[in-house]
């Protein structure tokens, strides 16, 4: 760790520095080559300085020997890529005829990644280097000589599932009748919808590789996660031998939380400076010392606005300091990854896009602007640096959001609780009615299946017969229709295209659609590469955006407005009085205005209208509207409490439910929608919705168990410790609250944790507990007296005007 870059950040953040945490080294566990070990691969692991293994490395090898299915739990570089690489070269090489390998990663950049590092080690030891990357980047003829020569293809589970499932027997028979391994990697991503998709993919990976009579086996690895058995067996249908005892040293750490301090404005209204105050100079020094640095930030454009304030006014630094986010062309991207790795990038900013183990290199400080939202995503993102055993050094930048405040005063909460769990469910069937058009276009359907070993399997085929979707063949079920099951299944959200941004005749970058709505309306400032443009011309149809370049100080961001209808009601039942309704609900998301804020003093200097279509899905969810009862009972003493309970009771069944449902908290949405006095006939509600089209059935699992959602809300609260809410339980301002005097009473009490815990009793028992609401109020400070009026000042700048104004008489005399 670099003492000069300590130094500047204790003196120059000094009255900002909340907490220091600092986390012992611990020596890595090493053990010996295994005997088996083939001498090629020794001799290239001591090449590379490599004398020894990691003992979680030595026991996969020894697992993967034997034939186990196996996952490896470890923290960021640990080791993980040569443990499953190892095992499976060796094999390879005492391979009396080569087999085929498959290497999954959840992301192209990571997949280009370890095509170099496996094709190094391969060819070191092989002499050959039979490997490639099968994705969306490929050139046609680069496919080709993969489908008819690769024995180790690296792609990610989108391509697998539309590209490489559908041709099985036409492209890649020879491929999947040699396979014997496929490996997983960053297998703790695959959750909630995402994960049951997946899983449905492995199935159907498996079914096909039987009918070319292969029966591969699985190696994966995985980040820290709570439940990692239970959770590589839901996704991949089988047993597992889990390795979690990691082996690899792990430097120091010194963490240090940071809060920018509040400052005074013009209008003499106290505002905390945003993160930009810390990252920034900390960045240019940084830089300055050649200490190699990552910067997290939470969105693209935060990104390239972080990327132009460190390089404003001192040029030299575009040469070291470089952006890294989502969008990027293909060779923008290899590019960054490249000169990082290689060490000419002495910087980085970025978004999430390098949270996983793509290797860049040994660096050495680590800034997280903001909670990146779940403790596995801090400790992979701190677990960046200090990869070659030096010391690291992390700096958590608070921002002026509740869950960011807890944190910066509670750093005890981020280094003792437990990591969260992954869920997903291959049997949903919604997800499951999606897949089976596919298997059965892969190869027709048995009427019983191995490896759909379930009553929703039968339930689900019978509803393809009916609308004649398949239909019997032999003694099984082939696919019907004439088109492509397979394209019309997304595996990760709402979407599967990008719009193209272009400026004159070159694309510059690309952007989901419902992004393009809040980044690239008429007149937005759009940020690339230090760049920037103005959106003249945004067509959604072509999927095309035309930009220009501009030269402005400011920035836009959108402003949105949602609304939720419910369509047509299912089901309605009742909990103690109150009104639950499930059924079919439109989610309307509108950006209605943007704000044109100035890059340096973000003080808003105008703004515009948005005249883009609404993007509007239909989905399904349940409403919770509380009983009347409960409202005057609430109301009697204050009006504020019943919309205190809603929005905590929206916090935390958000982050309790998925555990119910085997989904993931971005899987399910919640609003609340809070009555105007004014409108008799509309009543304070809680939404609960799919963030997924259609339905995926989450809500309808967590509707049909409220009073177990209900229950564990109220464990997690009650076993909480903190005394007026935390992230953990309820936070003591619950993010989405735009009511001022709301505000006001959750951040001066702890309103937030006493009227969620009286909601939910009354849901559950029927009784009404009124919540106890104790204050805690600051003392405010002294006010600060202004300075008496200077009467000398004022009468010499009155006589300055008065001197100018002749001089300017006079100049106009003469000229």
């Amino acid at each position: 760790m670099q003492p000069e870059l300590v130094s500047f950040i204790e003196n120059r953040f000094q009255d900002a520095i909340r907490a220091r945490v600092t986390l012992e080294a611990q020596a890595g566990a090493t053990v010996p080559f295994p005997g088996s070990l083939s001498e090629k691969l020794t001799s290239e692991l001591c090449r590379q300085g490599i004398r020894s293994l990691y003992s979680h490395q030595a026991e996969t090898f020894e697992a993967v020997s034997r034939g186990e299915d196996v996952v490896i739990v470890s923290r960021t570089a640990s080791g993980k890529t040569l443990s499953f690489l190892l095992p499976i070269l060796n094999d390879y090489l005492a391979s009396r005829s080569p087999f085929s390998v498959l290497l999954l990663y959840p992301t192209k950049a990571l997949s280009r990644d370890q095509e170099g590092t496996l094709g190094d080690l391969m060819k070191a030891a092989t002499g050959s280097r039979h490997v490639g990357t099968f994705d969306g980047d490929t050139p046609r003829e680069e496919r080709v000589k993969l489908q008819k020569s690769g024995d180790f293809i690296i792609t990610n589970p989108d391509m697998l599932h539309s590209g490489i499932l559908p041709n099985h027997n036409r492209r890649w028979k020879t491929f999947l009748s040699r396979l014997k391994y496929i490996v997983v990697d960053e297998v703790h991503t695959y959750r909630g919808a995402f994960g049951s998709h997946v899983a449905n993919v492995m199935r159907r990976l498996l079914r096909v590789c039987e009918t070319h009579g292969s029966q591969p086996r699985f190696v994966c690895s995985s980040a820290t996660i709570g439940n990692p058995g239970p959770h590589v067996e839901a996704l991949f249908h089988r047993a597992f031998r889990v390795i979690d005892q990691d082996g690899s040293p792990r430097p120091a750490r010194n963490i240090y939380f940071v809060n920018p301090p509040l400052v005074l404005s013009h209008g003499n209204a106290l505002y905390r400076k945003g993160p930009g105050s810390v990252s920034v100079p900390l960045i240019r020094e940084a830089a300055r010392l050649g200490v190699r640095t990552i910067a997290f930030c939470r969105a693209r454009q935060e990104v390239e606005r972080v990327y132009r304030a460190v390089t404003d006014g001192h040029p030299h630094l575009k040469t070291v300091v470089q952006p890294y986010r989502g969008g990027l062309l293909p060779n923008e991207r290899r590019r960054l990854e490249k000169d990082l790795f290689e060490g000419r990038t002495k910087a980085v900013i970025t978004t999430n896009a390098l949270e996983l183990g793509i290797d860049i290199g040994d660096l050495d400080l680590c800034i997280l602007s903001g909670h990146p939202g779940t403790l596995a995503s801090f400790w992979q993102q701190a677990g960046r640096v200090g990869r070659k055993g030096n010391s690291a050094l992390i700096v958590y930048v608070a921002r002026d959001a509740p869950v960011d405040q807890y944190l910066v005063h509670h750093p005890d909460f981020v280094t003792s609780s437990p990591v969260e769990e992954a869920w997903l469910s291959a049997d949903n069937p919604y997800i499951l009615l999606q897949h089976l058009p596919c298997a059965a276009h892969e190869h027709p359907l048995r009427p019983e299946e191995p490896l759909f070993q379930s009553s929703t399997y039968e339930q689900a085929r019978e509803t393809l017969k009916e609308d004649k979707t398949v239909v019997p063949y032999r003694d099984s079920f082939r696919y019907a229709l004439s088109d492509y099951p397979a394209r019309g299944v997304n595996l990760r959200g709402l979407t599967d295209y990008n719009v193209e941004i272009f400026c004159g005749s070159e694309v510059i970058g690309e952007i989901d659609p419902i992004g393009a709505r809040g980044t690239l309306y008429k007149d937005a400032i759009y940020q690339h590469l230090g760049r920037r443009y103005m959106s003249m011309d945004l067509n959604l149809e072509q999927k095309l955006c035309r930009v220009e370049p501009v030269n402005v100080d400011y920035y836009t961001e959108a402003v949105w407005e949602k609304r939720i209808v419910m369509n047509e009601v299912e089901e309605t039942r009742s909990l103690h009085a109150s009104e639950l309704r499930f059924g079919y609900i439109t989610v309307n998301k509108q950006p209605k205005l943007y704000k044109k804020i100035r890059e340096r003093t973000f003080e808003n200097i105008g703004y515009g209208p948005i005249t883009l279509p609404a993007f509007e899905y239909e989905t399904t969810g349940f409403s919770l509207v509380p009983s009347l009862f409960l409202r005057e009972g609430l109301d009697g003493v204050d009006k504020r409490y019943l919309g205190a309970g809603l929005f905590g009771l929206s916090y935390i069944l958000r982050r309790a439910a998925p555990s119910l449902c085997m989904g993931d908290t971005t899987d399910i949405h919640t609003d609340v929608s809070l009555a105007d006095e004014a409108d008799a006939s509309w009543k304070s509600a809680l939404f609960v919705y799919d963030a997924i089209e259609g339905g995926v059935g989450f809500s309808e699992r967590i509707c049909e168990r409220i009073d177990e959602a209900l229950e564990l809300c109220l464990r997690i609260i009650r076993e909480c410790e903190c005394r007026s809410g935390c992230p953990a339980c309820v936070p003591p301002l619950p993010p989405g609250i735009e009511n001022d005097e709301l505000s006001q009473l959750l951040v001066e009490s702890n309103a937030a944790v006493e009227c969620t815990v009286s909601l939910i009793r009354n849901l559950l028992t029927g009784e009404l507990v009124l919540p106890d609401i104790r204050f805690e109020r600051s003392p405010l400070p002294e006010p600060v007296e202004p300075p008496p009026v200077d009467e000398e000042a004022l009468q010499l700048q009155k006589r300055l005007r008065k001197a100018s104004g002749i001089l300017k008489k006079k100049r106009d005399r003469l000229h």
